[in-house]
């Protein structure tokens, strides 16, 4: 009588829920056989305007490996904030010299999820070339329970294929190409702003009663007739977890001050200036100084003009020249949608 084990049904139900997962951000490349220490490659894809997905030309790669709940108890998983594995030392030196890094993705039965764990990026941190001369047969490797397979994880592989992809295009170092990632479709917005008749500007929440900094971008008609803070649409919208200096945070743009209005000072008993109203005063790069009024002591808020300083308009012809290689898409400015960031240790992982 010819039977399937447990272990040989374990892993082909976790392959088939790993491909469900997977197969709408990619197409998969299999090896014919198993013999290069990787189960299988997915070549990334992404979602366009017209409801199509682009491919890609980042191919990631993945080791397979499954833990059952007999092995590993969800109380046991939680306790231990993760799962550890020996491997093959001979197959770490061979993950750490590929050119292309693997990706192990670990299935945890008793929690029912996929953990994911670069193997290039873990060896050189762990062991670098140390890994080549290691004299053992097998080594620990050990993956965080925070660094889950879910859409997240996926949307950050997309990324950095996408940066690596954008240096290579346009010739620019890999912090150019991360500040354009992160804000091609703002800047595309900023750099068209003249020929559509728009202004924009910046209004900085800087909270004193939560754990984090706002920050919304956005534009209106150009000489807007009303107040500092009246009619933006959004662009784009940033939570900073511990505060943001809206110049460090952005630094393709030059601040400027567009409210005339200044607040009263009067002379303490000390000898100091202080604010007839309640607030705060931003002194910009420039040397301008904007008011910002306290909300009864839950924020102050500060609005500034914005425009592309040089660097700015460097990134901007970046932005073009991704457009003409066809190599993105970008939100056409004036639409209700807009682009939201989060600056929080719970969005800011790596896989």
């Amino acid at each position: 009588m010819l039977v399937i084990g447990k272990t040989d049904a374990f892993e082909q139900d976790y392959m088939a829920k790993f491909e469900h997962l997977a197969t709408q951000h990619g197409v998969f490349v299999k090896y014919e056989r198993d013999r290069a220490a990787r189960d299988l490659g997915l070549h990334l894809t992404k979602p366009t305007n017209s409801g199509q997905r682009q491919v890609t030309n980042s191919l990631i790669w993945f080791q397979m490996k499954g833990v059952m709940a007999t092995t590993l108890s969800k109380e046991q998983f939680e306790a231990d904030h993760g799962v550890s594995l020996a491997l093959e030392v001979e197959h770490l030196r061979h993950w750490y010299l590929d050119r292309e890094p693997t990706h192990l993705v670990v299935y945890v039965e008793s929690v029912d999820q996929f953990l994911v764990l670069n193997l290039q990026d873990y060896i050189s941190q762990k062991w670098g070339r140390q890994i080549l001369t290691l004299d053992q047969k097998t080594a620990t490797v050990t993956i965080d329970a925070s660094s889950v397979l879910d859409e997240q994880a996926f949307a950050i592989l997309l990324s950095h294929a996408d940066v690596a992809q954008w240096m290579k295009a346009l010739d620019i170092d890999i912090t150019d190409a991360r500040l354009l990632y992160r804000d091609y479709n703002l800047i595309y917005s900023i750099g068209t702003a003249e020929e559509r008749g728009v202004e924009h500007g910046m209004i900085w929440t800087n909270w004193l009663s939560k754990m984090r900094d706002e920050v919304a971008i956005g534009e209106r008609p150009a000489g807007f007739d009303g107040g500092a803070d009246d009619g933006w649409n959004v662009v784009q919208r940033h939570w900073q977890y511990g505060g943001i200096d809206p110049e460090d945070g952005y630094p393709e743009l030059e601040l400027f001050k567009i409210d005339d209005y200044e607040p009263e000072t009067f002379t303490n008993r000390w000898g100091e200036e202080e604010l007839e109203e309640d607030g705060v005063i931003h002194t910009l790069r420039n040397g301008e100084e904007v008011f910002g009024p306290n909300a009864a002591n839950e924020y102050c808020e500060f609005v500034f003009g914005v425009r592309l300083n040089d660097y700015g308009k460097k990134l901007f012809a970046g932005v073009q020249e991704l457009l003409r290689m066809r190599l993105i898409e970008v939100r056409e400015p004036g639409g209700d949608e807009h682009t939201f960031l989060s600056s929080a240790p719970w969005h800011s992982r790596l896989v």
